[in-house]
């Protein structure tokens, strides 16, 4: 008896300080789509340990869609959400200040039937084009504004349908449609499938524009008072966000992941992350990155100037 007390004395001698220090560790609350891409970089944070090697707890939490999200940042109920820096900026001159970043400068494909001899915009004229989301999606803004370059009016000139990206990748399968501008992720699942391949992507579309297709679109978003507030806290978030693209760029961490990822075969999962990797962006944005979304900025339908602060205030020291 007097040895199972001292046992138990011991182990809790070892233990409860650990689970003190656990408890007292700063929280980082992020809202992230429980089917999006970014719940894959952030479910590595919490298994690999990132976060509580930076000294803090990412605490995630699941939202329905995007609009959820916006409505979590702007409530306060989460520190962090993913979004574009589109909406950081017009949030910004609402007088609500926000800070980027980034996560991924993956956005959308144009993609087609094998058999398609649609390559380029000017080809989609008078075809049946689905688009993902609906005419504020950034994908289709940057594509009409280049359609519109070289003369071609797409709402004009074809069939446009906007839509859920399920939905519409049945509709492509269907033979329903000749063209689907697509999130990345559903126009991998698609080339996978070995029935489609991509006759562009907005990337390309951003270097017609004139654009530089390395600015990443979409980022971590939080309030510039929460950043400052939490300068030290916020710091060790990003490092651990770029430990985890690190730890990304190669194939140990990923059976893990597969679960989230809904990868039905084994070329869709590879095709996944063949996609998130080269989504990855750069460490920093540099000048030219920035004065490249100030120049997409008015492409993109928004009035005035681009708040280049929201690319600033969350810096590696």
């Amino acid at each position: 008896m007097y040895a199972t007390l001292l046992r138990i004395l011991f182990l809790l001698a070892l233990y409860v300080p650990a689970l003190v220090q656990a408890e007292s560790l700063p929280q980082v609350k992020v809202g992230m789509l429980q089917f999006g891409t970014a719940h894959w970089e952030l479910a590595h944070i919490q298994a690999a340990g990132l976060d509580r090697d930076e000294g803090y707890e990412l605490v995630l939490t699941p939202l329905a869609n995007s609009s959820a999200g916006l409505l979590a940042l702007t409530g306060g109920s989460v520190d962090w959400i993913v979004a574009d820096w589109v909406w950081a900026g017009k949030r910004t001159l609402d007088g609500d200040p926000l800070r980027f970043l980034p996560f991924s400068s993956q956005i959308g494909q144009v993609m087609v039937p094998l058999d398609s001899d649609i390559d380029s915009i000017a080809a989609l004229s008078g075809k049946r084009i689905g688009v993902a989301g609906g005419p504020q999606g950034k994908s289709w803004q940057l594509l009409d504004a280049a359609a519109k370059q070289q003369g071609v009016d797409l709402q004009r000139d074809a069939q446009v349908s906007f839509g859920a990206p399920p939905l519409l990748n049945r509709e492509l399968e269907a033979g329903r449609l000749d063209a689907l501008l697509t999130f990345w992720h559903f126009a991998a699942r698609l080339e996978a499938g070995g029935a489609f391949k991509p006759a562009f992507s907005a990337r390309s579309i951003a270097t017609e524009l004139g654009l530089d297709p390395r600015l990443p679109t979409l980022g971590y978003l939080a309030h510039a008072s929460w950043v400052e507030q939490n300068q030290k806290v916020a710091e060790s978030f990003k490092r651990s966000v770029y430990a985890a693209k690190k730890a990304l760029r190669h194939d140990e961490p990923w059976p893990a992941l597969r679960p989230l990822m809904r990868a039905e075969s084994d070329a869709v999962f590879e095709a996944l992350k063949r996609g998130f990797r080269e989504g990855e962006p750069l460490p920093g944005l540099d000048p030219a990155l920035i004065d490249s979304a100030r120049r997409a900025w008015p492409l993109l339908g928004e009035q005035g100037e681009l708040p280049t602060s929201i690319f600033s205030g969350v810096e590696i020291r």
